[in-house]
């Protein structure tokens, strides 16, 4: 399975919880970061755990993009996530147009079957 993002992203059976967004666990001072970092960014320790997050979340801010890009056909949907770990990133969302998003809606991380046969993801409300 080709991954849009190898680097931002766990499918089934690469990592426990999978699947979900790649993160840093720091066993140290207990901080959970998105991606695989080499130090924690709050205290600097360097043995970190890699770690699948981001299965639930809230939207923050949404948008609707009326412009089609690579995977997505206009109109599509964006918004900022805030993971339960606490980690935020900006992802696609799985809404049909004029739905009514608000600030706080939950959310559950899905994997994104691309036409092009690659897989991403995206994130739909609960």
């Amino acid at each position: 399975m080709q991954k849009t993002n190898p680097s931002l992203f766990f499918v089934e059976g690469e990592a426990p919880g999978a699947p979900g967004l790649k993160g840093s666990h720091c066993p140290q001072c207990r901080q959970i970061v998105l991606l695989e970092v080499a130090a924690c960014p709050q205290c600097g320790y360097r043995e970190l755990d890699t770690v699948c997050i981001g299965q639930k979340a809230k939207l923050g801010q949404s948008s609707e993009v009326l412009h089609s890009t690579e995977g997505f056909e206009a109109p599509y949907y964006i918004g900022q996530i805030e993971t339960a770990e606490g980690p935020h990133t900006f992802a696609p969302l799985d809404v049909k147009p004029g739905t009514q998003l608000r600030v706080g809606m939950p959310l559950t991380f899905k994997l994104h079957h691309r036409a092009d046969g690659r897989v991403g993801f995206i994130y739909a409300v609960e």
